[in-house]
């Protein structure tokens, strides 16, 4: 392999890597700083996408108390997965703020931690009782497989292209939703004084819980492409918190931009690291945590006020 082929396929393994840790570091980021909620549950909503889409789009032999019903799954494609999944996990986060926000939105940032980290201590041990603590890999059909030839450089993976693609189109429209819908306006407006927004005779609770939802979705879909790129095992709920966390620490609390930045940072720096010293990849994220927030303590785009 040449040079310029490890350079790009380094580049397009970074980038699917980085797109995975931003689809769940936005939502994640949307409830910490628009909602001031810290919600270490957003995990179960990775590991939700991932065993949905998983059963969604392939069948399987299980363990578990499914595994007497084995084999388990709707074996509908990994196409149905896509659509369907952000669909169910969009009804749970209506749920989760619904019964676990919002009685918390008042309440100490300890308080909120140490209850939706419990929530998802129960919600993984739960999928484990289901389906076993064994891993599971996504098939991927013919449209996801093989590479796509580049012209003078060399190729691709297709399903990893797919992937940062699908993840620009995602962040496209949230920016859009954001930007240019009243709902957005609400969100933003209530983010600055919520008291007076409802004074306007504006229900902000409607807003804020459509995008707690929006950002359940997304780290849902984060979950499938995740999923098609990892093993997915009862675990991995917490393990995405840990660059998810550090994606919206080092990008900036609330801020989209740094979410964005922060997770090509995180990408590239576990890419480099797996490939040189694959022990040192998951600490490799909080030195360059580390690094930034002694430089910068807000975040990279992070406002003064907001991290307050």
């Amino acid at each position: 392999m040449s040079l310029l082929e490890s350079a790009v396929r380094f580049t397009y393994l970074s980038l699917s890597i980085a797109s995975v840790y931003i689809l769940v570091a936005v939502g994640f980021s949307i409830a910490f700083g628009t909602l001031k909620f810290v919600n270490m549950a957003h995990g179960a909503l990775y590991l939700f996408g991932a065993y949905i889409g998983l059963f969604v789009a392939f069948e399987y032999n299980v363990g578990g108390s499914l595994g007497a019903y084995s084999p388990v799954g709707l074996d509908l494609g990994f196409a149905a997965a896509l659509i369907l999944v952000p669909v169910v996990v969009f009804a749970i986060g209506l749920v989760m703020e619904r019964l676990i926000a919002n009685p918390f939105y008042e309440r100490s940032l300890l308080d909120q931690l140490l209850v939706t980290f419990g929530i998802l201590l129960i919600l993984q041990e739960f999928v484990a009782i289901l389906v076993g603590r064994g891993g599971f890999s996504y098939d991927r059909t013919g449209w996801a497989t093989g590479t796509i030839p580049l012209p003078g450089i060399g190729t691709a993976s297709r399903w990893r292209i797919y992937v940062i693609a699908f993840t620009i189109v995602l962040l496209a429209v949230l920016y859009a939703f954001y930007k240019y819908t009243d709902y957005g306006l609400a969100v933003r407006a209530g983010t600055e004084d919520a008291e007076m927004v409802q004074m306007l005779g504006i229900k902000i609770s409607r807003p804020f819980a459509l995008i707690f939802a929006i950002g359940a979705a997304y780290a849902g879909l984060g979950g499938i492409l995740g999923g098609s790129l990892f093993t997915v095992h009862p675990e991995i709920g917490i393990e995405i918190l840990i660059p998810a966390l550090l994606v919206v620490v080092v990008g900036g609390v609330g801020s989209l931009t740094g979410t964005i930045v922060a997770g090509l940072l995180l990408g590239v720096t576990f890419t480099a690291t797996t490939r040189v010293y694959p022990e040192m990849a998951t600490a490799s994220l909080f030195l360059l945590a580390i690094i930034i927030l002694s430089i910068k303590p807000t975040g990279l785009f992070g406002k003064e006020e907001v991290t307050a």
